[in-house]
């Protein structure tokens, strides 16, 4: 089993380190869409803690925001 890791893992362009598997759930946890206390708290750290290593994962909703409210403006 630990092959097939390593080989899928090679066939992605993904390094292996131990830290993979707990930068890979953070990461689709945050894509999720899953609260970062929630989050934070599953991985057995503090909110600041989880960000000092993981903010990178955190989506940018930023331009979400603005075309769900341009989509908004342009019904009402």
């Amino acid at each position: 089993m630990q092959i097939t890791f390593i080989k899928e893992a090679e066939h992605i362009g993904e390094v292996l380190v131990p830290y993979t598997f707990r930068h890979r759930y953070a990461k689709q946890s945050h894509a999720a869409g899953f609260p970062v206390s929630n989050i934070a708290a599953a991985m057995g750290h503090t909110i600041e803690v989880h960000l000092e290593s993981y903010a990178r994962f955190v989506p940018d909703g930023t331009a979400d925001l603005y075309a769900k409210r341009n989509k908004a403006v342009k019904v009402a």
